[in-house]
């Protein structure tokens, strides 16, 4: 903490006395980041993500779709998620689930993903747009180790060409143009 002239500066300007920022504050600042990330364009990132807002006047509430990569049994899927960001953003991660049916090891049968950077890796330095192409990256390499204790984690671990199998099975039947 830096003081002068009886003005305390820590991460952000705070008042004079408290030392703290508010949470009003912090979540003006949340939403001034999230429009400047949405508004953000990424042609490479366009390839394998999109996203928009349901309602514009709330930012922190999201949806996307993730296209499966190529060469993965998810491929040719179109995958559906929702996005609620917290207000405490980005110094908390958001909650991302999937709306389209999965079958993979780092995904729960509700659809709620299991990979660090959601959980204890999150970074403030992480955008929303980073983190959906990062999903789609553990799409064609799940992440170890598995927290998840589903019949996909049991399946990838025990028998390769099996889970792909029914990966594949379950992309055409539930992921083909994002249909939930």
């Amino acid at each position: 903490m830096i003081c002068f002239r009886g003005l305390k500066f820590g991460r952000f300007f705070t008042t004079r006395n408290s030392g703290k920022i508010s949470p009003a504050t912090v979540s003006k600042l949340s939403e001034k980041r999230l429009w400047n990330e949405f508004q953000e364009e990424d042609h490479i990132l366009k390839v394998h993500v999109s996203s928009w807002l349901p309602s514009p006047e709330n930012v922190f509430r999201w949806e996307a779709t993730i296209n499966g990569p190529t060469g993965c049994p998810y491929e040719k899927g179109v995958f559906a998620l929702s996005v609620h960001i917290p207000t405490k953003y980005p110094f908390e991660p958001p909650k991302i689930t999937f709306k389209t049916k999965m079958f993979h090891p780092n995904i729960s049968q509700r659809g709620e993903i299991f990979v660090d950077i959601l959980r204890s890796g999150w970074s403030s330095a992480l955008t929303i747009k980073v983190v959906l192409l990062s999903i789609c990256s553990i799409l064609s390499n799940p992440v170890e180790p598995f927290l998840v204790r589903n019949h996909a984690a049991r399946l990838y671990g025990k028998d390769r060409n099996a889970y792909v199998k029914v990966a594949r099975e379950w992309t055409v039947k539930y992921a083909k143009g994002g249909l939930v």
